[in-house]
């Protein structure tokens, strides 16, 4: 079971420097990339990112072949423990590494294409360029640091936002790349290609730029928190997989993520409620009506009976919004975290409200976000959902 406490802590141990760091955030790499005359095609090596896909996929996933990129998510989920599961790819020809660049990944879905500018962060112990909005669970840090240490490989990307402007136009990576690879689904559709930039120029502008943005962690927070972790217990920068999309040019969807947990929880957190309101809900266009309308501080808990707006007792440290309370109160009465699932589709929170109830959280917008942040302000943990998000395998980064 997780760490029971709430998921709205930082990591300890980050000092505050008296000046702030200012070199670039974003580095060159030689990434790792599939060879596909013996691995076979590359849509099949490919996953979700890792935190959603559930047991049965994950699974699935595994047992279809021996090079999909689940496959490095967890030392167990190796081959051979002894060795690292990285480690026995190279060797066998399955990964071959290009010499340093940047890249950019165009990714094809059913709601568009969209470009992400994939580099090695540099994570110190304090850089307040890359700011979480999410809390996370201590314990789960060090894990996730342990499980990193290990594998030896970033097997899938941190997702950064970012809204500062660019002194080149990255998103037309034919202009200033190099196609190295492409993926096509099943049936033939397009589904992602891996660009790399090489042009020192190019490499060397983006880099500089990089230096004066400042982004926002939008997936990821337990790896980023994990090497940061690290480059705090060994004094020296770390180097961290991100993957940058530009909010300016590719708007990103963001959107709560509901809880559905077991109704005993549910009660809970309504009897725990400072406030509670009543609500009368025949559809889904009635739940999205009520939902859209919560102010930050609100939730509204759907029971197989009855449904009521409850708002919290107001906050006193860096937790903001409903879902840090509401998670306390579900903790609180010892529901296990295994025992509640995470949605983003009010279409399907709707449809799990039977023997279960479900918890609905405030839609929040990423400019409000951005401001929350840089007050020092954080959500409570897995309570946003930015889309999309980059496939694990495209581009791997040894450790």
């Amino acid at each position: 079971m997780e760490d029971l406490r709430t998921g709205t802590r930082a990591v300890p141990g980050s000092p505050v420097g008296t000046s702030s760091p200012s070199g670039p955030l974003l580095h060159p790499f030689g990434g790792l990339r599939y060879a596909q005359r013996v691995t076979g095609p590359l849509w099949r090596l490919l996953a979700p990112p890792h935190t959603e896909i559930d047991k049965a996929r994950r699974a699935d996933l595994l047992a279809s072949s021996p090079y999909v990129v689940t496959h490095l998510e967890r030392p167990e989920y190796g081959h051979d423990t002894r060795q690292r599961e990285v480690n026995r790819w190279l060797e066998a020809g399955a990964l071959e590494q290009d010499a340093p660049g940047l890249y950019v990944v165009r990714q094809h879905g059913t709601t568009g294409t969209r470009h992400f500018l994939v580099g090695a962060l540099e994570v110190l112990p304090h850089d307040p360029r890359v700011r979480p909005h999410e809390g996370v669970f201590e314990q789960a840090v060090d894990a996730r640091l342990e499980r990193l240490e290990r594998t030896g490989v970033d097997s899938e990307p941190v997702l950064l936002v970012d809204s500062d402007p660019w002194p080149l136009e990255w998103r037309h990576p034919e202009h200033v790349g190099q196609l190295l690879s492409s993926a096509f689904d099943q049936d033939g559709n397009p589904l992602l290609e891996v660009w790399q930039l090489r042009d020192p120029d190019v490499v060397r502008a983006l880099a500089r730029a990089s230096a004066k943005h400042r982004f926002l962690i939008a997936d990821g927070h337990h790896r980023h928190a994990a090497v940061q972790r690290s480059a705090v217990r060994r004094g020296r920068a770390e180097r961290l997989l991100v993957a940058v999309a530009d909010d300016t040019t590719e708007p990103v969807d963001l959107q709560p993520l509901h809880r559905v947990l077991p109704r005993e929880a549910a009660e809970r957190v309504v009897e725990r409620a400072h406030h509670r309101r009543p609500v009368l809900l025949t559809t889904v266009e009635d739940i999205a009506r009520v939902a859209g309308g919560l102010p930050p501080d609100q939730a509204l808990v759907l029971l197989p009976d009855r449904a009521v707006v409850v708002e919290g007792a107001p906050t006193t440290g860096p937790a903001v919004g409903s879902g840090a309370w509401v998670d306390d109160a579900v903790r609180a009465g010892g529901t296990a975290a295994e025992d509640v699932r995470y949605l983003r589709e009010l279409s399907e929170v709707r449809a799990a409200v039977g023997d279960r109830a479900a918890i609905l959280l405030p839609r929040t917008d990423l400019a409000a976000l951005q401001v929350l942040v840089r007050e020092g302000r954080l959500l409570g943990r897995k309570t946003t959902s930015f889309r999309p998000k980059p496939l694990a395998g495209a581009v791997l980064r040894l450790r």
